[in-house]
Protein backbone atom coordinates (compact mmCIF):
# COMPACT_ATOMS: atom_id res chain seq x y z
CA UNK A 1 0.00 0.00 0.00
CA UNK A 2 3.01 2.41 1.17
CA UNK A 3 4.62 1.39 -2.00
CA UNK A 4 2.27 1.68 -4.42
CA UNK A 5 0.96 5.31 -3.10
CA UNK A 6 4.84 6.28 -3.14
CA UNK A 7 5.35 5.86 -6.77
CA UNK A 8 2.23 7.56 -7.32
CA UNK A 9 3.42 10.47 -5.42
CA UNK A 10 6.74 10.17 -7.44
CA UNK A 11 5.57 10.12 -10.58
CA UNK A 12 2.96 13.45 -9.87
CA UNK A 13 6.28 15.04 -8.64
CA UNK A 14 8.62 14.45 -11.57
CA UNK A 15 5.60 15.65 -13.98
CA UNK A 16 4.81 18.63 -11.96
CA UNK A 17 8.91 19.84 -11.82
CA UNK A 18 9.03 19.25 -15.52
CA UNK A 19 6.03 21.45 -16.31
CA UNK A 20 7.43 24.26 -13.60
CA UNK A 21 10.85 24.40 -15.29
CA UNK A 22 9.20 24.53 -18.67
CA UNK A 23 7.53 27.84 -17.50
CA UNK A 24 10.56 28.72 -15.73
CA UNK A 25 12.00 29.08 -19.14
CA UNK A 26 9.81 31.91 -19.57
CA UNK A 27 11.49 34.48 -17.27
CA UNK A 28 15.08 33.23 -18.91
CA UNK A 29 15.97 29.91 -16.48
CA UNK A 30 17.74 28.28 -19.24
CA UNK A 31 18.44 24.25 -18.31
CA UNK A 32 21.91 24.21 -17.17
CA UNK A 33 24.00 21.76 -15.11
CA UNK A 34 24.88 24.16 -12.54
CA UNK A 35 24.20 24.53 -8.69
CA UNK A 36 21.51 26.68 -8.75
CA UNK A 37 19.23 24.87 -11.33
CA UNK A 38 20.16 21.88 -10.23
CA UNK A 39 18.30 23.45 -6.90
CA UNK A 40 15.37 25.11 -8.63
CA UNK A 41 14.75 21.28 -10.12
CA UNK A 42 15.26 19.91 -6.71
CA UNK A 43 12.94 22.69 -4.63
CA UNK A 44 9.86 21.82 -7.96
CA UNK A 45 10.21 18.33 -7.18
CA UNK A 46 10.13 18.49 -3.10
CA UNK A 47 7.30 20.97 -3.95
CA UNK A 48 5.35 18.08 -6.21
CA UNK A 49 5.45 15.61 -3.96
CA UNK A 50 4.19 17.75 -0.60
CA UNK A 51 1.35 19.08 -2.75
CA UNK A 52 0.49 15.43 -3.26
CA UNK A 53 0.67 14.15 -0.04
CA UNK A 54 -0.84 17.34 0.92
CA UNK A 55 -3.73 16.60 -0.69
CA UNK A 56 -3.80 12.59 -0.45
CA UNK A 57 -6.27 12.69 3.00
CA UNK A 58 -8.41 14.67 0.64
CA UNK A 59 -8.44 12.83 -2.57
CA UNK A 60 -8.79 9.65 -0.33
CA UNK A 61 -11.90 10.52 0.69
CA UNK A 62 -13.88 12.71 -1.97
CA UNK A 63 -16.33 10.70 -4.35
CA UNK A 64 -15.31 9.00 -7.43
CA UNK A 65 -16.84 11.58 -10.04
CA UNK A 66 -13.49 12.52 -11.51
CA UNK A 67 -14.46 16.73 -12.27
CA UNK A 68 -15.75 16.24 -9.11
CA UNK A 69 -12.79 15.54 -7.52
CA UNK A 70 -10.39 17.68 -10.00
CA UNK A 71 -12.35 20.58 -8.89
CA UNK A 72 -12.14 19.63 -5.08
CA UNK A 73 -8.61 19.36 -5.45
CA UNK A 74 -7.52 21.99 -7.77
CA UNK A 75 -9.73 25.43 -6.15
CA UNK A 76 -8.09 25.01 -2.63
CA UNK A 77 -4.46 24.27 -4.34
CA UNK A 78 -4.94 27.47 -6.60
CA UNK A 79 -6.28 29.72 -4.12
CA UNK A 80 -4.21 28.59 -1.19
CA UNK A 81 -0.97 28.52 -2.67
CA UNK A 82 -1.23 31.03 -6.16
CA UNK A 83 -4.05 33.09 -6.66
CA UNK A 84 -4.80 34.23 -2.59
CA UNK A 85 -0.96 35.75 -2.58
CA UNK A 86 -1.16 37.46 -6.26
CA UNK A 87 -4.27 39.20 -4.86
CA UNK A 88 -2.46 40.44 -1.62
CA UNK A 89 0.32 41.27 -3.66
CA UNK A 90 -2.39 43.47 -6.23
CA UNK A 91 -2.56 45.38 -3.12
CA UNK A 92 0.24 45.70 -1.29
CA UNK A 93 3.13 46.15 -3.73
CA UNK A 94 3.38 47.86 -7.12
CA UNK A 95 3.26 44.95 -9.47
CA UNK A 96 0.71 45.93 -12.32
CA UNK A 97 -2.44 43.88 -12.55
CA UNK A 98 -1.31 42.89 -16.16
CA UNK A 99 1.86 41.04 -14.58
CA UNK A 100 -1.03 39.21 -11.57
CA UNK A 101 -3.05 37.94 -14.69
CA UNK A 102 -0.26 36.88 -17.10
CA UNK A 103 0.88 35.01 -13.61
CA UNK A 104 -2.34 33.80 -12.26
CA UNK A 105 -3.02 32.28 -15.77
CA UNK A 106 0.14 30.88 -16.67
CA UNK A 107 0.96 29.34 -13.04
CA UNK A 108 -2.46 27.52 -13.10
CA UNK A 109 -1.50 25.32 -15.53
CA UNK A 110 0.76 23.17 -12.97
CA UNK A 111 -1.91 23.24 -10.28
CA UNK A 112 -4.35 22.22 -12.69
CA UNK A 113 -2.17 19.46 -13.59
CA UNK A 114 -0.85 18.56 -10.54
CA UNK A 115 -5.07 18.65 -9.29
CA UNK A 116 -5.60 16.10 -12.30
CA UNK A 117 -2.89 14.04 -11.49
CA UNK A 118 -4.16 13.94 -7.59
CA UNK A 119 -7.42 12.39 -8.56
CA UNK A 120 -6.56 10.34 -11.49
CA UNK A 121 -3.07 8.35 -9.40
CA UNK A 122 -4.48 9.10 -5.60
CA UNK A 123 -8.35 7.44 -6.04
CA UNK A 124 -10.87 7.49 -3.24
CA UNK A 125 -11.22 4.46 -0.55
CA UNK A 126 -13.26 1.95 -1.37
CA UNK A 127 -16.30 2.38 0.53
CA UNK A 128 -19.36 0.03 1.68
CA UNK A 129 -22.60 1.36 0.50
CA UNK A 130 -23.64 4.82 -1.56
CA UNK A 131 -21.67 7.56 -0.58
CA UNK A 132 -22.65 11.34 0.15
CA UNK A 133 -22.19 13.80 -3.03
CA UNK A 134 -20.30 16.90 -1.96
CA UNK A 135 -23.01 19.37 -2.50
CA UNK A 136 -25.93 16.55 -0.96
CA UNK A 137 -23.38 16.55 2.12
CA UNK A 138 -23.01 20.37 2.30
CA UNK A 139 -27.27 20.72 1.75
CA UNK A 140 -27.24 19.21 5.52
CA UNK A 141 -26.78 22.82 6.69
CA UNK A 142 -29.13 25.38 5.46
CA UNK A 143 -28.08 28.52 2.90
CA UNK A 144 -28.17 31.21 5.67
CA UNK A 145 -25.92 29.60 8.53
CA UNK A 146 -23.47 28.65 5.69
CA UNK A 147 -23.43 32.82 4.87
CA UNK A 148 -23.36 33.80 8.52
CA UNK A 149 -20.58 30.82 9.36
CA UNK A 150 -18.54 31.68 6.42
CA UNK A 151 -19.00 36.16 6.34
CA UNK A 152 -17.99 35.50 10.35
CA UNK A 153 -15.08 33.24 9.20
CA UNK A 154 -13.24 35.78 6.79
CA UNK A 155 -13.68 38.67 9.80
CA UNK A 156 -11.74 36.04 11.87
CA UNK A 157 -9.23 35.88 8.58
CA UNK A 158 -8.70 39.65 8.44
CA UNK A 159 -8.45 39.89 12.36
CA UNK A 160 -5.90 36.84 12.44
CA UNK A 161 -3.75 38.57 9.97
CA UNK A 162 -3.42 41.91 11.64
CA UNK A 163 -3.09 40.66 15.06
CA UNK A 164 -0.38 37.88 14.24
CA UNK A 165 1.43 40.39 12.09
CA UNK A 166 1.90 42.63 14.90
CA UNK A 167 3.05 40.02 16.76
CA UNK A 168 5.82 39.18 13.96
CA UNK A 169 5.89 42.34 12.56
CA UNK A 170 9.57 43.41 14.97
CA UNK A 171 11.17 39.66 12.96
CA UNK A 172 9.90 40.76 9.96
CA UNK A 173 8.65 44.27 8.96
CA UNK A 174 12.51 45.44 8.44
CA UNK A 175 12.73 43.26 5.35
CA UNK A 176 9.48 44.61 3.73
CA UNK A 177 11.62 48.06 3.29
CA UNK A 178 14.35 46.23 2.04
CA UNK A 179 14.67 46.58 -1.85
CA UNK A 180 16.97 43.55 -1.82
CA UNK A 181 13.94 41.48 -0.64
CA UNK A 182 11.59 42.23 -3.71
CA UNK A 183 11.66 42.18 -7.66
CA UNK A 184 13.51 44.99 -9.24
CA UNK A 185 11.35 48.18 -9.40
CA UNK A 186 8.63 46.93 -7.06
CA UNK A 187 7.73 48.70 -3.62
CA UNK A 188 5.51 47.22 -1.23
CA UNK A 189 2.78 49.79 -0.50
CA UNK A 190 0.59 50.30 2.82
CA UNK A 191 -3.13 50.40 1.56
CA UNK A 192 -5.81 52.55 3.13
CA UNK A 193 -7.73 50.83 5.81
CA UNK A 194 -10.88 50.74 3.54
CA UNK A 195 -8.88 48.48 0.72
CA UNK A 196 -7.30 46.61 2.90
CA UNK A 197 -9.90 45.65 5.42
CA UNK A 198 -12.30 44.65 2.58
CA UNK A 199 -9.58 42.50 1.04
CA UNK A 200 -8.88 40.53 3.48
CA UNK A 201 -12.33 39.68 4.36
CA UNK A 202 -12.89 38.50 1.41
CA UNK A 203 -9.58 36.33 1.13
CA UNK A 204 -11.23 34.60 3.86
CA UNK A 205 -14.46 34.27 2.90
CA UNK A 206 -13.11 32.67 -0.37
CA UNK A 207 -10.80 30.64 1.50
CA UNK A 208 -13.67 28.57 3.37
CA UNK A 209 -15.46 28.61 -0.15
CA UNK A 210 -12.34 26.47 -1.80
CA UNK A 211 -12.29 24.18 1.23
CA UNK A 212 -15.87 23.23 1.18
CA UNK A 213 -15.04 19.46 -0.27
CA UNK A 214 -13.14 19.25 2.73
CA UNK A 215 -15.65 20.42 5.38
CA UNK A 216 -17.91 18.16 3.45
CA UNK A 217 -16.11 14.76 3.70
CA UNK A 218 -14.10 15.28 7.34
CA UNK A 219 -17.29 15.26 9.25
CA UNK A 220 -17.68 15.52 12.78
CA UNK A 221 -18.35 17.68 15.88
CA UNK A 222 -16.69 15.95 18.13
CA UNK A 223 -13.48 17.22 20.02
CA UNK A 224 -11.64 14.44 18.19
CA UNK A 225 -13.35 15.42 14.46
CA UNK A 226 -12.53 18.65 15.47
CA UNK A 227 -8.76 18.09 16.03
CA UNK A 228 -8.58 16.30 12.95
CA UNK A 229 -10.25 18.67 10.79
CA UNK A 230 -8.35 21.92 12.10
CA UNK A 231 -5.08 20.09 12.16
CA UNK A 232 -5.70 19.38 8.12
CA UNK A 233 -6.75 22.99 7.09
CA UNK A 234 -3.39 24.60 8.89
CA UNK A 235 -1.36 21.72 7.29
CA UNK A 236 -3.04 22.79 3.97
CA UNK A 237 -2.63 26.17 5.01
CA UNK A 238 0.59 26.29 6.60
CA UNK A 239 2.45 24.07 3.76
CA UNK A 240 0.69 25.31 0.40
CA UNK A 241 1.17 29.19 1.56
CA UNK A 242 3.83 29.00 3.98
CA UNK A 243 6.58 26.75 3.99
CA UNK A 244 6.58 25.81 0.12
CA UNK A 245 6.49 29.45 -1.17
CA UNK A 246 9.43 30.51 1.59
CA UNK A 247 11.16 27.15 0.30
CA UNK A 248 11.12 28.59 -3.32
CA UNK A 249 12.36 32.17 -2.74
CA UNK A 250 16.04 31.61 -2.75
CA UNK A 251 17.34 34.90 -3.41
CA UNK A 252 15.55 35.99 0.05
CA UNK A 253 17.40 36.26 3.27
CA UNK A 254 16.85 33.08 5.62
CA UNK A 255 15.63 35.19 8.36
CA UNK A 256 12.63 37.42 5.91
CA UNK A 257 12.15 33.30 4.89
CA UNK A 258 11.87 31.92 8.61
CA UNK A 259 10.17 34.99 10.24
CA UNK A 260 7.25 34.53 7.40
CA UNK A 261 7.09 31.25 7.33
CA UNK A 262 6.54 31.78 10.95
CA UNK A 263 3.68 34.34 10.86
CA UNK A 264 1.86 32.39 8.25
CA UNK A 265 2.21 29.27 10.19
CA UNK A 266 0.53 30.88 13.05
CA UNK A 267 -2.31 32.24 10.37
CA UNK A 268 -2.91 28.81 9.61
CA UNK A 269 -2.79 27.29 12.75
CA UNK A 270 -5.52 30.00 13.77
CA UNK A 271 -7.24 29.98 10.53
CA UNK A 272 -8.00 25.46 10.69
CA UNK A 273 -9.27 26.03 14.46
CA UNK A 274 -11.85 28.73 13.91
CA UNK A 275 -12.85 27.10 10.34
CA UNK A 276 -13.43 23.81 12.20
CA UNK A 277 -15.47 24.92 15.31
CA UNK A 278 -17.48 27.31 12.71
CA UNK A 279 -18.36 25.62 9.97
CA UNK A 280 -17.57 21.94 10.59
CA UNK A 281 -20.71 19.76 9.91
CA UNK A 282 -21.86 16.76 12.71
CA UNK A 283 -21.19 13.44 11.45
CA UNK A 284 -23.76 11.42 9.16
CA UNK A 285 -25.51 8.94 11.82
CA UNK A 286 -27.24 5.77 9.69
CA UNK A 287 -27.21 4.54 6.32
CA UNK A 288 -28.06 5.03 3.21
CA UNK A 289 -31.33 2.90 1.37
CA UNK A 290 -32.06 2.98 -2.16
CA UNK A 291 -36.16 4.61 -2.85
CA UNK A 292 -38.00 2.72 -5.52
CA UNK A 293 -37.06 5.88 -7.32
CA UNK A 294 -33.79 4.17 -7.94
CA UNK A 295 -32.13 7.02 -5.76
CA UNK A 296 -30.41 6.35 -2.21
CA UNK A 297 -31.77 8.77 0.97
CA UNK A 298 -30.94 8.73 4.78
CA UNK A 299 -31.73 6.26 6.99
CA UNK A 300 -31.24 8.83 9.61
CA UNK A 301 -29.51 12.25 8.35
CA UNK A 302 -26.91 13.38 11.27
CA UNK A 303 -25.92 14.13 14.60
CA UNK A 304 -25.72 17.16 16.48
CA UNK A 305 -26.71 21.09 15.45
CA UNK A 306 -26.84 21.72 12.06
Amino acid sequence: MVANTAWRVLVIAVVFAVLDLLLGTLSGSRPALTPAYLQTAAIALVTGATIALVLLPLARRLPDRMRTRFLALFLPLYWIALLSNLVEASVDTTISRSEVIGAAVIFAIPYALIAWMVARLLPARKQEGPVLGIWESLGDRPLLSWAWRTLVAGILFAAGVEVFGILWGPLISKYYHSQTQIAPGVHTLTPPTYIAGPEEVGSGVVFVLVLLPVLAVMRGRDWAALLRLGAYIALIDAALESWLAMLSMTSYSLGFRIGEGLDLTTDAVARGVFVALLLALPAVAGTRRPTTDGHSELASASTGEP
